[in-house]
């Protein structure tokens, strides 16, 4: 017995280590790459094995105990010293010093070089977060499909400041925001030369809470939105301002966050601007709890209308979730709504007669009357808690119907929009999540074309119809998109992948096609941020560097 029994002891090390080594590459080659379920394997095999040396190895009980005390104090100090980088599935794309200086901490200040002497925009123009629609299109533009023969051509490229903003571009002039210290920065760049024309700055930084900042990373989220040689913009800490656009000088600022004793979300502030007649709508988002008191009477610093103060614990009483400030001068026009703020940008459409703002908040779709900003119509949308965050932007179709799309094992939703008997404005669902476990979009949003809906299913491309929901085709690639960006181009999809990769895919609901890839980014740096393309250049960015490539189109 006691032979079998130390027979067992001595197998036991490899069993473990056979066992976990094999876990490793299934998973590895599954997800592509190295997960935080990694770590936690090393650390519970390294745990049973110190157990079992320490009660089995060799050599004295002192020296087995003082082995394993020294391999715990030097695997608790890497921890300590490093510390992991994330994609949006937690896979560990990189390790940092945790106490060194991050990229945007290191870069050089940018040097102007002058201000845009003449404001033309073009039919070609991107002048805001997607686009000029519901989602990211392009149209009048047919692309060279052959990558063999016309292969993309990379114009410049250059380091950049830290954020997920995409750009936003009028004519020659791109703009975006980025962080560069302690500085949040919105910077205007020549589109064919990548020269720095002008930069304002904030003294902000957003960062989330230590825990997750490994997660979100640092920096402004938002997209600028361009409008009448005027730059409006939303910082990562709730900044908002209005530039202009030629000389990026300050007409109008708002801290949203303390003028409307709102909160920044974990993630940071991440809704772009909207332009409603001479408005520019900004979701500002509620407090985690309301505010009351001296706290609740705080009034804008650049607005003609006082906030007004509220006295209620209801969540209800908040009425500043979604505001509108005037254009010209920043005053208050109107103010409503108090759900708390989710990472969607406001959407301006036309249901059922009525013109309407809708805004994906927190656990909530909400819809805003555009004159004053009155609730015309609400639907709860899943989201347990912030961690889980709702990105994807609500897609108004025709029919006076509404698409959904969430990640985290949601999926998606089509609404119906419609009066009701008392004749007030509300959402029947045609099909939901519970029924449609797909077009789990995390961070990206869809495309629509000729009746179906493509978009990246977790980290799968997959192409479902409207009207039932239906699965036409679903792609698993090598290596995987990732929670990358799409663009529709013509007749054609660009895919910007997680991993920095570029694919050119057919816009058909027939079966998955292929027509070209290119290594735009670095694979050593996620990318999250959308492209903008402005005929025929494709700016492309992350959180480390930026680069202008010039696509080939047919003549």
């Amino acid at each position: 017995m006691d032979t079998q029994l130390s027979m067992r002891h001595k197998w036991f090390p490899i069993i473990v280590l056979l066992a976990a080594g094999v876990w490793w590459l299934w998973r590895a080659s599954y997800a592509q790459y190295h997960t935080i379920l990694h770590i936690v394997a090393v650390l519970v095999t390294g745990i049973a094995l110190g157990i079992w040396y320490a009660f089995y190895g060799g050599g004295s009980r002192r020296w087995r105990l003082s082995v394993v005390a020294a391999l715990v104090g030097l695997a608790g100090t890497a921890l300590i010293i490093f510390r992991p980088v994330y994609n949006g599935d937690m896979g560990i794309y990189r390790w940092r010093l945790r106490f060194a200086k991050t990229a945007d901490q290191s870069l050089a200040p940018i040097k102007p070089s002058a201000e845009i002497a003449e404001w033309k925009p073009t039919p070609q123009d991107y002048p805001r977060f997607l686009g000029n629609g519901y989602w990211a299109e392009v149209k009048g533009v047919s692309l060279e499909t052959d990558w063999k023969a016309h292969s993309p051509q990379e114009v410049w490229r250059h380091e950049i400041g830290a954020g997920w903003s995409g750009f936003a571009i009028v004519g020659d002039y791109a703009f975006t925001q980025e962080q560069r210290g302690n500085q949040e920065v919105v910077s205007c760049y020549r589109v064919q030369t990548g020269e720095p024309v002008w930069v304002h700055a904030d003294a902000a930084r957003f960062d989330p809470p230590d825990t997750m900042s490994s997660l979100g990373d640092i920096g402004p989220r938002a997209t600028p939105t361009l409008h009448n040689e005027r730059v409006f913009t939303q910082g990562g800490t709730g900044i908002v301002n209005c530039l202009d656009a030629r000389t990026g000088k300050v007409r109008w600022t708002h801290d949203t966050v303390r003028e409307f004793n709102t909160t920044v979300t974990t993630w940071g502030k991440s809704g772009s601007p909207l332009i409603v007649d001479d408005m520019v709508i900004i979701s500002v988002g509620a407090p985690s709890a309301p505010p009351t008191g001296e706290a609740a009477a705080r009034e804008p610093t650049s607005a003609d209308e006082p906030v007004a103060a509220q006295s209620s614990s209801d969540p209800s009483s908040f009425d500043h979730s979604l505001v509108a400030f005037d254009i010209v001068t920043g005053a208050v026009r109107w103010h409503a709504g108090g759900r708390k703020a989710s990472y969607a940008s406001p959407v301006l459409t036309t249901i059922a007669g009525e013109r309407q703002i809708i805004m994906i908040n927190d656990s909530w779709v909400t819809s805003h009357r555009a004159s004053d900003g009155e609730i015309l119509w609400e639907f709860p949308w899943a989201n347990a808690h912030d961690g889980t965050a709702t990105c994807p932007q609500p897609v108004p179709l025709p029919g006076d119907r509404v698409f959904l799309s969430k990640g985290y094992g949601v999926g998606c939703a089509l609404l119906q929009i419609k009066h009701g008997p008392d004749g007030k404005l509300a959402a029947e669902p045609v099909w939901q999540p519970a029924i449609k476990k797909v077009m789990k979009t995390k961070f990206s949003n869809v495309l629509v074309r000729d009746g179906f809906i493509y978009g990246l299913d977790d980290v799968l491309l997959e192409c479902i119809e409207i009207e039932s929901g239906a699965v036409r085709w679903k792609k698993r690639r090598q290596p995987v998109f990732g929670h990358g960006q799409i663009m529709l181009i013509g007749n054609n999809i660009l895919v910007l992948s997680e991993s920095g990769e570029l694919a050119l895919v057919e816009a058909t609901a027939d079966e998955y096609r292929e027509l070209g890839s290119l290594q735009v980014l670095s694979d050593a740096n996620v990318t999250w941020n959308n492209p903008a393309f402005a005929a025929p250049f494709l700016l492309v960015r992350n959180a480390r560097e930026v680069a202008c490539y010039r696509l080939p189109l047919k003549q």
